[in-house]
């Protein structure tokens, strides 16, 4: 006796795709974290020359903010002094609950 051999696979046909039983009424309601939606801040952070500690400076809406609170700060710049801009996505206590 020989067994054929399955080309399924040769004409890019799975055939075990559909074997695994999925709930489709519970998959449709997976809740998400969708960092894309959220609003972003921003941040501008000093780094101490002498104790390499970071100091918070301010948060800010936009990036057009925080490059002029940059610009400000930077009309007297001290010897090595390192300014960090980071972002941050802003979330609310009900969309942090709805996780739950």
């Amino acid at each position: 006796m020989t067994q054929q051999l399955c080309t399924a696979h040769l004409h890019g046909f799975n055939h075990m795709a559909n074997s695994i039983k999925t709930n489709t009424t519970t998959d449709k309601y997976i809740k998400t974290f969708d960092a894309c939606d959220d609003p972003i801040v921003y941040t501008l952070v000093r780094v101490s020359p002498y104790t390499m500690e970071d100091m918070l400076l301010g948060v800010f809406d936009s990036k057009e903010s925080v490059m002029c609170r940059l610009a400000r700060i930077m009309d007297r710049p001290s010897n090595d002094e390192q300014f960090k801009i980071e972002t941050h996505n802003l979330r609310t206590l009900k969309q942090e609950e709805d996780l739950n």
